[in-house]
Protein backbone atom coordinates (compact mmCIF):
# COMPACT_ATOMS: atom_id res chain seq x y z
CA UNK A 1 0.00 0.00 0.00
CA UNK A 2 1.07 3.59 -0.57
CA UNK A 3 2.77 5.33 2.31
CA UNK A 4 1.59 8.93 2.57
CA UNK A 5 4.24 11.60 2.74
CA UNK A 6 4.40 14.21 5.49
CA UNK A 7 1.78 16.94 5.99
CA UNK A 8 -1.26 14.79 5.21
CA UNK A 9 -3.55 17.62 6.28
CA UNK A 10 -2.91 19.29 2.93
CA UNK A 11 -4.63 18.28 -0.27
CA UNK A 12 -1.55 17.49 -2.35
CA UNK A 13 -1.56 16.42 -5.99
CA UNK A 14 1.12 15.20 -8.34
CA UNK A 15 3.41 12.20 -8.81
CA UNK A 16 4.94 12.54 -5.32
CA UNK A 17 1.68 12.29 -3.37
CA UNK A 18 2.76 8.83 -2.14
CA UNK A 19 6.03 6.99 -1.78
CA UNK A 20 4.89 3.80 -3.47
CA UNK A 21 7.70 2.35 -5.53
CA UNK A 22 6.95 1.95 -9.19
CA UNK A 23 8.15 -1.13 -10.98
CA UNK A 24 10.67 -0.72 -13.78
CA UNK A 25 8.37 -2.53 -16.22
CA UNK A 26 5.53 -0.14 -15.41
CA UNK A 27 7.79 2.87 -15.81
CA UNK A 28 9.04 1.71 -19.21
CA UNK A 29 5.48 0.91 -20.32
CA UNK A 30 4.33 4.45 -19.45
CA UNK A 31 7.14 5.83 -21.58
CA UNK A 32 5.67 4.06 -24.59
CA UNK A 33 1.97 4.37 -23.66
CA UNK A 34 1.57 7.50 -21.51
CA UNK A 35 -1.34 7.59 -19.00
CA UNK A 36 -4.37 9.71 -19.77
CA UNK A 37 -3.51 13.40 -19.76
CA UNK A 38 0.24 12.80 -20.08
CA UNK A 39 1.94 13.93 -23.25
CA UNK A 40 5.26 15.12 -24.64
CA UNK A 41 5.22 18.10 -27.01
CA UNK A 42 8.24 19.55 -28.84
CA UNK A 43 8.98 23.21 -28.18
CA UNK A 44 9.90 25.73 -30.88
CA UNK A 45 13.60 24.94 -30.44
CA UNK A 46 12.73 21.25 -30.44
CA UNK A 47 10.90 21.61 -33.75
CA UNK A 48 13.93 23.41 -35.16
CA UNK A 49 16.16 20.60 -33.91
CA UNK A 50 13.90 17.99 -35.51
CA UNK A 51 13.98 19.90 -38.82
CA UNK A 52 17.78 20.07 -38.66
CA UNK A 53 17.88 16.36 -37.87
CA UNK A 54 15.71 15.53 -40.87
CA UNK A 55 17.94 17.67 -43.08
CA UNK A 56 21.11 16.00 -41.81
CA UNK A 57 19.50 12.59 -42.12
CA UNK A 58 18.54 13.24 -45.73
CA UNK A 59 22.04 14.49 -46.51
CA UNK A 60 23.65 11.51 -44.74
CA UNK A 61 21.46 9.06 -46.68
CA UNK A 62 22.33 10.67 -50.01
CA UNK A 63 26.06 11.06 -49.34
CA UNK A 64 26.60 7.99 -47.15
CA UNK A 65 28.76 10.15 -44.90
CA UNK A 66 29.57 8.64 -41.51
CA UNK A 67 30.12 12.02 -39.92
CA UNK A 68 26.61 13.10 -40.88
CA UNK A 69 25.20 9.86 -39.50
CA UNK A 70 27.07 10.49 -36.25
CA UNK A 71 25.66 14.03 -36.08
CA UNK A 72 22.16 12.64 -36.68
CA UNK A 73 22.63 10.08 -33.91
CA UNK A 74 23.77 12.87 -31.57
CA UNK A 75 20.66 14.95 -32.32
CA UNK A 76 18.34 11.98 -31.82
CA UNK A 77 20.09 11.14 -28.52
CA UNK A 78 19.66 14.74 -27.35
CA UNK A 79 15.93 14.59 -28.07
CA UNK A 80 15.47 11.26 -26.29
CA UNK A 81 17.55 12.38 -23.31
CA UNK A 82 15.58 15.61 -23.11
CA UNK A 83 12.29 13.67 -22.98
CA UNK A 84 13.50 11.26 -20.30
CA UNK A 85 14.96 13.95 -18.03
CA UNK A 86 11.99 16.33 -18.31
CA UNK A 87 9.74 13.39 -17.34
CA UNK A 88 12.01 12.44 -14.45
CA UNK A 89 12.08 16.05 -13.29
CA UNK A 90 8.39 15.82 -12.34
CA UNK A 91 8.45 12.43 -10.61
CA UNK A 92 9.15 13.91 -7.17
CA UNK A 93 7.05 17.08 -7.49
CA UNK A 94 3.76 17.70 -5.75
CA UNK A 95 1.53 20.75 -5.52
CA UNK A 96 -1.64 22.13 -4.02
CA UNK A 97 -3.92 25.07 -4.84
CA UNK A 98 -4.86 27.83 -2.39
CA UNK A 99 -7.21 30.77 -3.01
CA UNK A 100 -8.41 33.93 -1.32
CA UNK A 101 -11.34 33.55 1.03
CA UNK A 102 -13.34 36.15 -0.91
CA UNK A 103 -13.50 37.33 -4.51
CA UNK A 104 -15.36 40.35 -5.82
CA UNK A 105 -15.84 41.70 -9.30
CA UNK A 106 -13.28 44.38 -10.06
CA UNK A 107 -11.25 43.72 -6.92
CA UNK A 108 -7.98 41.83 -6.83
CA UNK A 109 -8.03 38.22 -5.66
CA UNK A 110 -5.22 35.73 -5.27
CA UNK A 111 -4.83 32.12 -6.36
CA UNK A 112 -1.60 30.48 -5.21
CA UNK A 113 0.13 27.23 -6.03
CA UNK A 114 2.37 25.71 -3.38
CA UNK A 115 4.88 23.42 -5.09
CA UNK A 116 7.18 21.12 -3.14
CA UNK A 117 10.19 19.04 -4.08
CA UNK A 118 9.82 15.65 -2.38
CA UNK A 119 13.24 14.46 -3.55
CA UNK A 120 15.99 13.67 -1.09
CA UNK A 121 18.94 14.41 -3.36
CA UNK A 122 18.16 16.31 -6.57
CA UNK A 123 16.65 19.78 -7.04
CA UNK A 124 13.59 20.61 -9.12
CA UNK A 125 13.93 22.85 -12.17
CA UNK A 126 11.90 24.61 -14.86
CA UNK A 127 8.32 23.69 -13.92
CA UNK A 128 5.32 25.76 -14.96
CA UNK A 129 1.61 25.61 -14.06
CA UNK A 130 -1.33 26.56 -16.25
CA UNK A 131 -4.24 28.17 -14.37
CA UNK A 132 -7.72 28.88 -15.71
CA UNK A 133 -11.06 30.13 -14.39
CA UNK A 134 -14.41 31.23 -15.80
CA UNK A 135 -14.21 34.32 -13.56
CA UNK A 136 -11.75 35.88 -16.00
CA UNK A 137 -11.10 35.45 -19.70
CA UNK A 138 -7.33 35.63 -19.23
CA UNK A 139 -5.65 32.38 -18.28
CA UNK A 140 -2.31 32.42 -16.51
CA UNK A 141 0.90 30.39 -16.54
CA UNK A 142 3.08 30.51 -13.45
CA UNK A 143 6.77 29.60 -13.68
CA UNK A 144 9.15 28.20 -11.14
CA UNK A 145 12.03 30.54 -11.98
CA UNK A 146 14.57 29.26 -9.46
CA UNK A 147 15.62 25.77 -8.60
CA UNK A 148 13.82 24.12 -5.71
CA UNK A 149 16.09 22.21 -3.39
CA UNK A 150 15.12 18.80 -1.95
CA UNK A 151 12.45 19.14 0.74
CA UNK A 152 11.81 22.83 0.00
CA UNK A 153 8.58 24.42 -1.16
CA UNK A 154 7.71 27.63 -2.96
CA UNK A 155 4.50 29.59 -3.49
CA UNK A 156 3.57 30.90 -6.93
CA UNK A 157 0.79 33.51 -6.89
CA UNK A 158 -1.68 34.66 -9.53
CA UNK A 159 -3.29 38.03 -8.77
CA UNK A 160 -6.28 38.82 -10.94
CA UNK A 161 -9.50 40.80 -10.93
CA UNK A 162 -12.66 38.76 -11.63
CA UNK A 163 -14.69 40.16 -14.48
CA UNK A 164 -18.15 38.80 -13.59
CA UNK A 165 -20.06 37.50 -10.60
CA UNK A 166 -20.25 33.75 -10.71
CA UNK A 167 -19.82 30.57 -8.73
CA UNK A 168 -17.04 28.76 -10.52
CA UNK A 169 -13.74 26.96 -10.05
CA UNK A 170 -10.09 27.83 -10.40
CA UNK A 171 -8.20 24.85 -11.73
CA UNK A 172 -4.67 23.83 -12.57
CA UNK A 173 -5.05 22.68 -16.15
CA UNK A 174 -1.56 21.23 -16.61
CA UNK A 175 1.93 21.05 -15.18
CA UNK A 176 4.83 21.32 -17.62
CA UNK A 177 8.52 20.49 -17.35
CA UNK A 178 10.99 21.62 -20.04
CA UNK A 179 14.17 20.72 -18.19
CA UNK A 180 17.01 20.32 -19.16
CA UNK A 181 17.41 21.43 -22.79
CA UNK A 182 14.02 22.92 -23.58
CA UNK A 183 13.60 20.77 -26.70
CA UNK A 184 10.61 18.83 -25.35
CA UNK A 185 7.92 19.63 -22.78
CA UNK A 186 6.36 16.98 -20.58
CA UNK A 187 2.71 17.71 -19.73
CA UNK A 188 0.92 16.27 -16.70
CA UNK A 189 -2.72 16.93 -15.75
CA UNK A 190 -3.07 19.41 -12.88
CA UNK A 191 -5.71 17.30 -11.07
CA UNK A 192 -6.43 20.22 -8.77
CA UNK A 193 -9.26 22.75 -8.53
CA UNK A 194 -10.97 24.97 -5.98
CA UNK A 195 -14.48 26.40 -5.96
CA UNK A 196 -14.70 30.17 -5.67
CA UNK A 197 -17.65 32.53 -5.36
CA UNK A 198 -17.31 35.94 -6.98
CA UNK A 199 -19.53 38.54 -5.31
CA UNK A 200 -21.13 41.43 -7.20
CA UNK A 201 -19.11 44.55 -7.86
CA UNK A 202 -19.22 47.38 -5.34
CA UNK A 203 -20.57 50.44 -7.16
CA UNK A 204 -21.12 54.10 -6.50
CA UNK A 205 -24.69 55.15 -5.79
CA UNK A 206 -26.49 58.20 -4.44
CA UNK A 207 -28.89 58.23 -1.52
CA UNK A 208 -31.92 60.49 -1.62
CA UNK A 209 -34.33 61.50 1.11
CA UNK A 210 -37.70 63.11 0.70
CA UNK A 211 -38.23 65.86 3.26
CA UNK A 212 -41.94 65.06 3.38
CA UNK A 213 -41.32 61.50 4.53
CA UNK A 214 -42.04 61.05 8.24
CA UNK A 215 -39.13 59.83 10.31
CA UNK A 216 -40.95 56.59 11.13
CA UNK A 217 -40.82 55.59 7.48
CA UNK A 218 -37.05 55.87 7.40
CA UNK A 219 -36.74 52.76 9.53
CA UNK A 220 -38.25 51.25 12.64
CA UNK A 221 -37.27 51.51 16.27
CA UNK A 222 -37.72 48.91 18.95
CA UNK A 223 -37.85 49.17 22.71
CA UNK A 224 -35.76 47.16 25.12
CA UNK A 225 -34.56 47.65 28.64
CA UNK A 226 -31.76 50.16 28.78
CA UNK A 227 -30.26 53.09 30.63
CA UNK A 228 -31.87 55.93 28.72
CA UNK A 229 -35.03 56.83 26.90
CA UNK A 230 -38.72 56.47 27.82
CA UNK A 231 -39.72 55.09 31.24
CA UNK A 232 -41.36 51.67 30.82
CA UNK A 233 -41.54 50.37 34.41
CA UNK A 234 -40.19 50.08 37.95
CA UNK A 235 -38.46 47.25 39.81
CA UNK A 236 -36.72 46.56 43.09
CA UNK A 237 -33.13 47.64 43.51
CA UNK A 238 -30.54 44.95 42.82
CA UNK A 239 -26.87 44.94 43.73
CA UNK A 240 -24.88 46.65 41.03
CA UNK A 241 -27.60 49.04 39.82
CA UNK A 242 -26.44 52.62 39.29
CA UNK A 243 -27.50 55.12 41.93
CA UNK A 244 -28.76 57.48 39.24
CA UNK A 245 -31.35 54.87 38.19
CA UNK A 246 -33.05 54.93 41.63
CA UNK A 247 -36.52 56.51 41.67
CA UNK A 248 -36.17 58.44 44.94
CA UNK A 249 -39.77 59.62 45.27
CA UNK A 250 -41.27 56.15 44.89
CA UNK A 251 -38.55 54.69 47.12
CA UNK A 252 -39.43 57.18 49.86
CA UNK A 253 -43.11 56.32 49.68
CA UNK A 254 -42.54 52.53 49.76
CA UNK A 255 -39.67 52.58 52.21
CA UNK A 256 -37.39 50.51 49.93
CA UNK A 257 -35.18 51.24 46.95
CA UNK A 258 -37.00 51.22 43.61
CA UNK A 259 -35.16 51.41 40.29
CA UNK A 260 -36.42 52.92 37.03
CA UNK A 261 -36.59 50.74 33.93
CA UNK A 262 -36.07 52.81 30.80
CA UNK A 263 -36.44 51.98 27.10
CA UNK A 264 -33.37 52.25 24.92
CA UNK A 265 -34.16 53.04 21.32
CA UNK A 266 -32.31 51.01 18.73
CA UNK A 267 -31.23 52.47 15.42
CA UNK A 268 -33.50 52.37 12.40
CA UNK A 269 -33.51 48.83 10.98
CA UNK A 270 -34.16 47.82 7.38
CA UNK A 271 -34.88 44.69 5.40
CA UNK A 272 -33.64 44.16 1.84
CA UNK A 273 -35.63 42.18 -0.72
CA UNK A 274 -34.23 41.31 -4.14
CA UNK A 275 -36.82 40.29 -6.73
CA UNK A 276 -35.12 38.67 -9.77
CA UNK A 277 -38.35 38.37 -11.80
CA UNK A 278 -37.57 38.56 -15.50
CA UNK A 279 -40.47 40.94 -16.19
CA UNK A 280 -38.45 43.52 -14.23
CA UNK A 281 -34.95 42.74 -15.42
CA UNK A 282 -35.07 42.03 -19.12
CA UNK A 283 -31.86 43.98 -19.62
CA UNK A 284 -28.82 41.98 -18.47
CA UNK A 285 -26.73 45.08 -17.82
CA UNK A 286 -29.42 46.59 -15.58
CA UNK A 287 -29.77 43.28 -13.72
CA UNK A 288 -26.05 43.22 -12.98
CA UNK A 289 -26.26 46.80 -11.72
CA UNK A 290 -29.17 45.82 -9.46
CA UNK A 291 -27.15 42.96 -7.92
CA UNK A 292 -24.24 45.34 -7.32
CA UNK A 293 -26.48 47.96 -5.75
CA UNK A 294 -28.12 45.38 -3.49
CA UNK A 295 -24.74 44.10 -2.29
CA UNK A 296 -23.29 47.60 -1.79
CA UNK A 297 -26.35 48.92 0.05
CA UNK A 298 -26.49 45.81 2.25
CA UNK A 299 -22.83 46.21 3.14
CA UNK A 300 -23.22 49.91 3.99
CA UNK A 301 -26.31 49.32 6.13
CA UNK A 302 -24.55 46.48 7.93
CA UNK A 303 -21.59 48.71 8.74
CA UNK A 304 -24.07 51.29 10.07
CA UNK A 305 -25.80 48.57 12.18
CA UNK A 306 -29.06 49.24 10.35
CA UNK A 307 -29.56 45.93 8.50
CA UNK A 308 -32.01 43.39 9.87
CA UNK A 309 -32.86 40.84 7.16
CA UNK A 310 -31.90 40.13 3.54
CA UNK A 311 -33.91 37.97 1.20
CA UNK A 312 -34.12 36.93 -2.42
CA UNK A 313 -37.70 36.44 -3.56
CA UNK A 314 -38.58 32.77 -3.40
CA UNK A 315 -35.75 32.02 -0.98
CA UNK A 316 -35.32 32.05 2.80
CA UNK A 317 -34.92 35.25 4.74
CA UNK A 318 -31.41 35.68 6.18
CA UNK A 319 -31.18 37.46 9.49
CA UNK A 320 -28.03 39.58 9.42
CA UNK A 321 -26.28 39.42 12.79
CA UNK A 322 -22.66 38.84 11.84
CA UNK A 323 -20.32 39.06 8.87
CA UNK A 324 -20.93 35.43 7.89
CA UNK A 325 -24.66 36.17 7.49
CA UNK A 326 -23.89 39.04 5.13
CA UNK A 327 -21.51 36.79 3.19
CA UNK A 328 -24.30 34.22 2.81
CA UNK A 329 -26.42 36.91 1.15
CA UNK A 330 -23.52 37.83 -1.15
CA UNK A 331 -23.11 34.13 -2.04
CA UNK A 332 -26.77 33.99 -3.03
CA UNK A 333 -26.37 37.11 -5.19
CA UNK A 334 -23.40 35.53 -6.97
CA UNK A 335 -25.67 32.74 -8.26
CA UNK A 336 -28.65 34.94 -9.04
CA UNK A 337 -30.23 35.04 -12.49
CA UNK A 338 -33.57 36.43 -13.72
CA UNK A 339 -36.34 33.88 -13.59
CA UNK A 340 -40.12 33.60 -13.64
CA UNK A 341 -42.85 34.35 -16.12
CA UNK A 342 -43.36 37.51 -18.11
CA UNK A 343 -46.51 38.24 -16.08
CA UNK A 344 -46.25 40.23 -12.90
CA UNK A 345 -46.91 37.90 -9.93
CA UNK A 346 -49.14 38.79 -7.01
CA UNK A 347 -47.37 39.48 -3.76
CA UNK A 348 -48.66 39.51 -0.23
CA UNK A 349 -49.08 42.79 1.58
CA UNK A 350 -45.75 44.58 1.73
CA UNK A 351 -43.98 44.71 5.06
CA UNK A 352 -42.93 48.14 6.36
CA UNK A 353 -39.32 49.28 6.11
CA UNK A 354 -38.46 46.85 3.36
CA UNK A 355 -36.10 48.03 0.63
CA UNK A 356 -36.82 46.74 -2.88
CA UNK A 357 -35.19 47.45 -6.24
CA UNK A 358 -36.76 48.53 -9.51
CA UNK A 359 -35.40 49.64 -12.89
CA UNK A 360 -35.58 53.34 -13.65
CA UNK A 361 -35.02 55.40 -16.77
CA UNK A 362 -31.71 55.44 -18.64
CA UNK A 363 -30.74 51.92 -17.58
CA UNK A 364 -30.59 52.90 -13.92
CA UNK A 365 -31.67 51.05 -10.79
CA UNK A 366 -33.55 52.57 -7.88
CA UNK A 367 -33.88 51.39 -4.28
CA UNK A 368 -37.32 52.00 -2.77
CA UNK A 369 -38.33 52.06 0.89
CA UNK A 370 -42.08 51.88 1.44
CA UNK A 371 -42.66 52.92 -2.20
CA UNK A 372 -40.38 55.96 -1.84
CA UNK A 373 -37.05 56.09 -3.69
CA UNK A 374 -34.13 56.35 -1.29
CA UNK A 375 -31.17 55.52 -3.55
CA UNK A 376 -30.23 55.07 -7.19
CA UNK A 377 -27.31 53.83 -9.28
Amino acid sequence: MAVQVAEERFDWHGPAVSRRRRSLARTLYEQVVPPKGHKVVPTASGMLLIFIGLTIGLAAYNTVNNILFAALALLISALILSGVICWGNLLSARWRLETSTTFRVGEEGVASIVVENARQRFPLFCVSFGLASEATEKNKRLYLKERLNPGDSQTLSWRFKPEKRVRTRIRIENVVSSFPFGFLSKYLPGECEKEIIVWPRRINYSRTRDASVPGALQGRSSQKRGASGELIGLRLYEKGDALRSIHWKVSAKQGRLIVKQNAAETQAMFDILVDPADYLWGNEQVFEKMCSLAATLAEDLFLESKLNHCQIAGGPSIRIQRVSDLESFFDALADLAPFGSKEKPRFAAREPNRIVFKPIQKEGVGAYLNEIQIAQA
